[in-house]
């Protein structure tokens, strides 16, 4: 199946009732929020979002996003390829108590208006599924900087007083 463009907005009630699916893919320049935390705004994301009413009644969106990025490996600091995968089931409510009445198994997603700006929806998803800290397994321990040794210099005698030198350097009154 081909992928189109992830369409800027969705009406979410209409979206549920006829029960759509979306099979999209969005560059990831666009998303400002998420390419904050990478290491260049290059690549793109595949985007599976199925709009249904479940058994309780509940309007749900369940999806899949799957990321090709780059992050900064913090051993190295040099960028590295990463797949990011996010998947989620999302309940559309309109007030904070219709979300605390959710089932556990629904994340509630506040709809204040009826459509939804799907690629706010998307990278607030992206975001959440990235790691918080990446690193290359193996290829970049070359590039890390072995501690150098310290050497202590004793200044004390054997059975000397160790502060005896602060002493010294405390003026008399």
């Amino acid at each position: 199946m081909q992928r189109q463009p992830l369409p800027k907005f969705v009406d979410a009630r209409k979206f549920v009732a006829s029960g759509m699916e979306i099979h999209a893919y969005r560059q990831v320049d666009g998303l400002d929020l998420f390419v904050a935390g990478l290491a260049n705004n290059s690549g793109s994301v595949d985007v599976d979002l199925r709009f249904f009413r479940d058994e309780q009644g509940f309007k749900c969106i369940q999806g899949n996003a799957v990321a090709q990025v780059e992050v900064i490996c913090q051993r190295c600091l040099n960028p590295m390829p990463i797949c990011i995968e996010a998947e989620f089931n999302l309940a559309i409510v309109w007030t904070d108590e219709q979300a605390k009445a959710l089932p556990k198994s629904l994340d509630p997603l506040i709809l204040e208006e009826e459509s939804l700006v799907l690629a706010d929806l998307l990278q607030e998803e992206l975001i959440i599924n990235t790691p918080f800290v990446s690193f290359h397994s193996e290829e970049c321990r070359d590039f890390v900087p072995e501690p150098e040794p310290v050497e202590v210099v004793r200044d004390v005698e054997e059975g000397g007083k160790p502060f005896a030198i602060l002493g010294q350097l405390k003026p008399r009154d």
